[in-house]
Parts: structure tokens; sequence; C-alpha cells
């Protein structure tokens, strides 16, 4: 294993010889974006799994993570698929970030422009921005005259030290060594040298980073700022007056209104009770998924369950806290799932609980939330009857929220379930499982059919597949039901019909039914804002998931483009080279979708699918709150042969 450490990333060049348990323990302690760059043959990462438990390590210790993977298109597509962003050569990953650089100098550049004349800008802008060539193969390298495109890169080998496992030595960097990649993320206004009209904003200078032969991106010298030429010194004296006398009235009356309010607040019997604040919050549950899921089912969603909890008592002696869930309010048989007995350290408890055998949907069966203290020596199978157990509870709401017009009126929990357990137009479909997850199986598959059209073309020119490929592609972004809007009459239907039963794109305007998955999902987020008491932080967790549907959205549109012009060539006119750009357009965008698009030089990402898929299952997420006297006449009344209590079999994890 090589490494590069001196310039804003971490390189690293894992050679085939490279062990698994040696690479992943020195990731952990990285602090830069890191670059791995897969040697032929890399047994270290090579297997599904590897991927997956780098996807663990990423979130653990919130890593960015890029690969350079050359020789293996399998390898690739594992990548992409556990959302990594991958690039085929140094080269390409040197380009996006330049790429990065003059798109964010062109924002720089308005945004500056915008506060020197903001009467004049006044349009409100999506976050997401408008430069579409950044990263991928259409970005253009740039180079200074007299620059190689192609720098060779210095790699350290990492140290052994004598006794010592390989993970645990410090890396140590000559500091002659030049860097592999040193970008300059200050941004430097550029201007131009004209005198902009009256009313008119001045014009935008493209940016041309120069570079510097260490390959880091230098900004252009600023230009001189020429002063302004002194203001004519003007006379104030009738309006002066006017507005000593304006202000001085505003003062009289603010202190009229100042001692009305004082009188008023001070004034036994008229000054108003202070409101009683709500119980904090002493921890949550989440509902988080396995992800062994299914086609014909809702498994391996929110089947599993977090537990943390803090500043907790210690219950009484010959007590324990156990955890329970329960089923929703409205239904007649209380049922409930055992969680477990917490054991509390310092006042804080943690409990995961991993599910059954079978992977339920636990979200679809449950809502609440309660614990309760009881008898440490014989646990439990079911609650206790006697609320005078139980000291902590949570909910979703399921209070219908007001619809306007003819639209059904749904509670929080509803629009929650229909994103991560079951949405009733899916079902009627045979689609279960809830929106988020056909969203992210379907993207996916995008993935898969526009990755293997490069090489076909580029080895045979079977246009036959190539058009088969785009035929797939097509179904899915517009669904059965629209399909013929982009394909020739009497086209063959190359994908499984119930599968593709819903395209992921509005192909039909605001009306179309079935809906698509980008506006069933926005409609269900937008419907979780509308709740009376909202979680705290779910405006911003909506906007983060919003602001990926807008990027996600822009990306399949471009796939769609591009499957469209496909679609309508010859197969002569197919095998010409610009059905390559095509082709390497739609692969690039199908990435971008699925694994969002990094900006390496920043660590930013603008979200894709993947990252979208894992972020809506936070929604799924419960505040605990102390019991009051109040709160306990709101949960139903557990009552004597009305408990269903259901002993799950835990999942067992075969080694």
């Amino acid at each position: 294993m090589k490494k590069n450490d001196s310039g804003d990333f971490s390189v690293f060049y894992i050679e085939p010889g490279d062990e698994k348990a040696t690479l992943f323990p020195i990731l952990s302690g990285q602090q830069k974006p890191v670059v791995l760059m897969l040697a032929d043959g890399a047994r270290a990462i090579q297997r599904p799994d590897d991927f997956t438990a780098l996807k663990h390590l990423k979130r653990q210790y919130n890593l960015t993570l890029i690969f350079v993977i050359e020789h293996s298109a399998q390898l690739k597509q594992l990548a992409i698929k556990n959302g990594f962003p991958v690039y085929e050569s140094m080269e390409q990953l040197i380009d996006a970030v330049r790429g990065g650089q003059a798109a964010r100098q062109r924002s720089l550049n308005r945004s500056n422009t915008a506060s020197l004349a903001p009467e004049i800008s006044t349009r409100t802008t999506r976050p997401l921005p408008s430069d579409q060539t950044t990263g991928g193969e259409s970005a253009q390298p740039v180079a200074a005259p007299g620059l190689p495109l192609r720098p060779a890169p210095v790699f350290v080998p990492l140290p052994q030290a004598q006794n010592q496992p390989h993970y645990m030595s410090q890396p140590s960097v000559s500091a002659e060594q030049k860097p592999l990649l040193a970008f300059d993320t200050q941004a430097t206004q550029a201007s131009n040298q004209f005198t902009p009209a009256p009313g008119q904003l001045h014009r935008e200078v493209p940016f041309a980073p120069r570079i510097s032969p260490d390959l880091s991106v230098q900004p252009p010298p600023p230009e001189p700022i020429q002063p302004a030429p002194p203001a004519q010194a003007r006379v104030h004296t009738k309006p002066v007056s006017k507005l000593l006398a304006f202000v001085t009235i505003a003062l009289i009356l603010g202190i009229l209104g100042s001692f009305l309010v004082f009188s008023r607040s001070f004034t036994p019997g008229i000054a108003a009770k202070p409101t009683p604040s709500a119980p904090a919050a002493v921890g949550r549950v989440t509902f988080t998924s396995s992800g062994q899921v299914n086609e014909t089912s809702s498994q391996g969603i929110a089947d599993q369950v977090v537990l943390d909890l803090h500043g907790i008592p210690n219950p009484a002696a010959n007590k324990k806290y156990y955890a329970w869930l329960l089923a929703d309010k409205s239904q007649s048989d209380p049922m409930s799932i055992a969680l477990g007995a917490l054991t509390l350290t310092g006042g804080k408890a943690h409990l995961q609980f991993a599910g059954d055998n079978q992977h339920s949907n636990l979200l679809a069966l449950t809502s609440r939330i309660l614990i309760t203290e009881e008898d440490a020596h014989v646990p439990p199978i079911s609650p206790s009857l006697n609320t005078q157990d139980w000291r902590y509870y949570g909910e979703f709401s399921a209070t219908p929220i007001p619809a306007t017009g003819n639209a059904k009126p749904y509670s929080y929990l509803d629009h929650l379930r229909h994103l991560l357990s079951s949405d009733p137009t899916l079902e009627q479909m045979e689609l279960p499982g809830g929106l988020n997850n056909w969203l992210y199986r379907n993207t996916s598959k995008l993935v898969e059919w526009t990755g293997s059209m490069r090489e076909t073309w580029e080895n045979t020119k079977d246009t036959a597949f190539i058009q088969r490929q785009t035929l797939r592609v097509l179904a899915y972004l517009d669904g059965t039901t629209f399909l013929y809007k982009d394909l020739p009459a009497k086209s063959p239907l190359l994908v499984n019909e119930r599968l593709a039963r819903i395209g992921l794109l509005d192909v039909n305007g605001p009306d179309q039914l079935p809906p698509d998955y980008m506006d069933h999902v926005n409609k269900h987020l937008r419907g979780l804002l509308q709740a009376s008491n909202p979680p705290a932080g779910l405006r911003q967790q909506v906007t983060d998931l919003t602001v990926a549907m807008d990027n996600i959205e822009l990306w399949l549109t471009q796939v769609r483009s591009d499957a469209q012009k496909l679609m309508k060539m010859t197969p002569a006119q197919m095998r010409q080279p610009v059905t390559l750009s095509i082709i390497n357009d739609m692969i690039d965008n199908a990435n971008r979708a699925f694994a969002g698009q990094a900006d390496p030089s920043t660590g930013q990402t603008r979200e894709g699918v993947s990252w979208l898929h894992d972020h809506m299952q936070l929604l799924a997420t419960l505040d605990l709150k102390p019991i009051s006297a109040k709160m306990s006449s709101d949960i139903p009344q557990i009552l004597p042969n009305q408990v269903n209590g259901r002993v799950m079999v835990p999942f067992e994890v075969k080694r």
C-alpha cells in the first residue's frame, strides 16, 4: 500500500497484496477526503461485502471516499451502487475538480454582482447549481501551456514500525515532496474593465484558472480597485426639519405604547399566566433498515430499532426498565412487541433491536413506544397494566391533517408509512415497500443498463444491444402507462411490466396518474411539514431531502433526453462517434442521479438517490418524553384479556 498525504487529499494506492484488515483502520482516522486507487487484482476491496463495509465506515467516521478504478467495470458498478463517486483515471478526477473550481467562481461572481445591485437581482433561485459540465467524462481538461496533461502521482509507502501492526504506524511525508493534488480553495472574484450603464448589471467573465507546476489551481490576481470620485456635499434644510419632526413623533408614540404594555403587565389580575413548558425529551428511537429486501414484500425496511436515552434515574430496587413497541391507538388489538430490558450506565441507555428472522417491517406494525419500570427478576411478556409503572412514551401523530379541495387528509404517520412502509397506490399495483424503496431500486437499474452500453459500443458497435438497453431505461423513466410517448409503435417491453408500472419522472403533466415517483415522494415530504407539532429539526431534514430531489430530477431528465436521441437514430447513425458522446452523457447523469456528484476539492456533494434513500429513513424517529398525568390519559388503557404481546425471535447473524 502506498500513500500520498501532502496535498488536499489522502491518496491511497491499493496494491494486490494489501489486506482489508490493514486498510480499514487506517481509513477510519483520515481527516481529508480520501482517494482510493485500486490496482488490477487488489483483493482488499473486491467483493460486494467490501464496498458495503466501506459504506458503513464512511457513515461512522463521516469520511469522504472517492474511487479511481481503471481496469474493472464490475468494481466500478459495485462502488456506484454503494453511493461512491467513481473516476476512471486520476486525470478525470483532476478535470472534475478543476471544473468544480470554475463553477464555484462563476457562482461567486453572480453573488457579488447581486450584492452590488440588490434592487435588480430579485429572482429567487434554487440551490442547485446550473453548471452541468463538471466531473465525468464530458469535463474538458485544463492545463497551462507547457505542462503535462497527465502528471505522475507521487506515492509514499506507509512505514512499518518494528513489532507494531501496519495500521498503527504513522505515515511520514518528506517536506520536499510535491503534493499530488493541491487545490486552492480560496475564491477570487473576476472583474471586467468596463463601466455598466445605470440599472444594468456588469457582465460576467468566465473563470480561467492558472495551473502552477505543483498542479495547484491559482486564482487570477485581483484587479486594482479604483477609488470612487468624492461625492459633492449637499445642504439639507427643510427635509431635515421634516425628518426630525417625524422621528420625534415616532419616539413619543413608542414611549406611550411601552407605558401601556408595562402598566398592563403589572396590573393584578391582568398579567398572563406563564405557559407550562412541555417536558424535555430524554431520548429517541429510530427505525432503521437491514436492507434484506425483495420485490414482493416490505421486509427488510424499517425492520430494526435503535433506542438511546439519557438523563434517566436508576430504577428502584429489584426493578428494571423495559422497552415496548405498541400498535396504533386506533387498533382494537393493543399489540406490543418487546424490545428488551435497558441497561443504564451513568444515566444513559442504548438498545439495538435487530428485528426478527423474517425482517418484518416494524413501522407497518407499530407507531408508538413505551418504557415501563417492572420486576427485574421475572421479565414481563407484555407491558404492565398499571399506568403507575409507565415511565417514558413517544408516538407518531395519527391525527389527520386538514387537506384542501378533494384531497384525502393524511396524518403524519400516514405520510411516513407511504414513504417507508406501504403506499396505497403502489399496493394496488403490487409494489409493496413504500416510495423510498422503489425510487432507489429503479434508479439503480438505470445505472446498470447505461453502464453496459459504452463497452459494447466501443468493442462491437452492436446497435441492437444499445437500442434494447435504451428501451429499458425509458421504460423505467416513463412508466409503462406513458412509455408510448417515447417508443415507436409495437415496440417490445423488455422489462418486468409490474416493476415498471410507475415511472420515475413526470412525463404527462402535473395531474399524471399514476403519479411518478419523484412527485409522489415530494408530496409526502411536504405533507410531513403540515403536521401540527412536527419533530424538532424536521424542516431542515425535509429541505435537505428536497434539494437532493431537485438534483436527481435534473439528472434523470437529462438521461431521458439522451435516450430519446438514441431512439431516433438509425443503425447507421448509431455507429457514428456522436453516439459515444451521448452514451457517455447518459452514464454520467445516471451515476450522478444515483450516487451524487462530488467536488473533491471541498468534500461537498450534490446528493443523489443513494444518500436520499438512507436519510429519508431517518425521518422515522420518535422522541421519548417522561409520562405526565395528562399524557397518561392520552395513552389508551391496556385492559386485562386485551393484551397481545408479541415476542419476536431475534435476528441471528450468521457467521
